[in-house]
């Protein structure tokens, strides 16, 4: 139909393609699958040898370039051939993860602060899990109040649950969980830049003009009606913020990174309009002041994009970690899924016995023979 009112020489290569990509995407599935650019760039890799030499030729390149890739598979810490390196691994050692990726300064960290952060790595470490409910237990058959208040026994257990720990006998645990309950040390090491999971981390402070300030977490929550409310119900809610610090915490045997934060209030400081999530930072910061902490490992990177100075509402953007694929966790906002298109399915009629030729015009008919 287009060629009835454009001239032959509009249908140039970029013109022409538009007019078929978006049919071609719905047949065949995503680009990246079929496309012959990988090979162009290495052909044109094995084509930019010295030509004047025997060694130039494409197939003795190609042989060599196969030959040293399997014997680097051979060598010990080689890096391989052709593939790029990631930046954000972690490679640290001596770490539980990730590495740091500035100048660590050592300070003091305060008692309050020290026994926030100690609290948060003992109630999300595994290996902790059967003592928490232990220790449940041992306060419900001591005081008769915590079987009917819910509420006074979390808080209860929180406040008291790494004094207990400290003080049970853990011959028969393992190394980790006799150092988790020794404590870390008072002397911390402060990072501006971290890497964890394949993501780059900032603190705020560091005034970076790319966003990797920006975290989130899911976590279990209390949730109560009331003040008066003695029971509890647990939930799942989102938090949101930036990382105000980067911590170490020197478990003597081990290092864990927890990220101190300035959490936006999840009633107040969270809304979502039009499918969009609207996180306000510049309220509610001290809701959380007393627990600013999480592990390193447990954070996820997001970006906020505000539309004027005026408001202090900003939109959340999430971010898909670089170069680490988790095939066990399917998460719909981290990338498309690649499954394959049942062509079958698709209302698409094709007439093989369509003509393809100008109507309003002479031509020469060419027949097969």
């Amino acid at each position: 139909m287009l060629e009835r009112y454009f001239p032959p020489a509009f249908f140039t290569i970029s013109v022409h393609l538009n007019i078929h990509l978006a049919r071609e995407a719905r047949l065949c599935g995503q680009v990246q699958f079929r496309w012959m650019h990988p090979f162009e760039r290495f052909m044109k890799i094995l084509k930019g040898k010295n030509r004047a030499r025997p060694e130039g030729c494409i197939a003795e390149c190609y042989l060599a370039e196969e030959r040293m890739a399997f014997c680097s598979a051979y060598i010990k810490n080689a890096s391989s051939i052709g593939v790029r390196s990631n930046m954000n691994d972690d490679l640290e050692d001596g770490l539980l993860e990730g590495r740091p990726i500035s100048k660590g300064k050592e300070k003091i960290l305060e008692d309050h602060m020290l026994q926030a952060a100690h609290r948060y790595v003992l109630f999300n470490t595994a290996e902790v899990e059967p003592y928490l409910q232990m220790y449940i237990d041992e306060l419900k058959q001591t005081d008769h109040r915590f079987l009917s208040n819910e509420t006074l026994l979390q808080k209860q257990h929180m406040k008291t649950f790494a004094e207990w720990l400290s003080k049970q006998d853990h011959v028969n645990s393992s190394d980790r969980i006799q150092w988790l309950s020794h404590g870390p040390r008072k002397h911390v090491t402060s990072y501006t830049g971290y890497i964890v999971n394949g993501l780059r981390f900032h603190t705020i402070d560091v005034g970076r003009s790319t966003q990797d300030s920006g975290v989130s977490i899911e976590a279990g929550t209390v949730c109560q009606s009331n003040a008066n409310d003695n029971s509890h119900t647990v939930g799942r809610l989102s938090y949101y913020r930036v990382i105000r610090d980067i911590v170490l915490l020197d478990y003597y045997s081990f290092k864990v990174p927890v990220f101190r934060c300035d959490w936006a209030n999840p009633g107040s400081g969270f809304k979502i309009e039009d499918g969009f999530t609207l996180v306000n930072l510049h309220q509610g910061l001290k809701t959380f002041e007393s627990d600013p902490f999480i592990l390193a490992s447990k954070a996820k990177k997001v970006f906020y994009s505000r539309d004027n100075d005026e408001t202090n509402w900003y939109v959340l953007l999430k971010v898909p970690p670089r170069g680490i694929h988790n095939m066990n966790v399917l998460e719909e906002d981290a990338y498309t899924s690649s499954t394959p298109l049942d062509v079958s399915l698709l209302e698409v009629n094709i007439n093989e016995k369509e003509p393809y030729s100008r109507n309003e015009c002479e031509g020469i008919d060419v027949t097969e023979t």
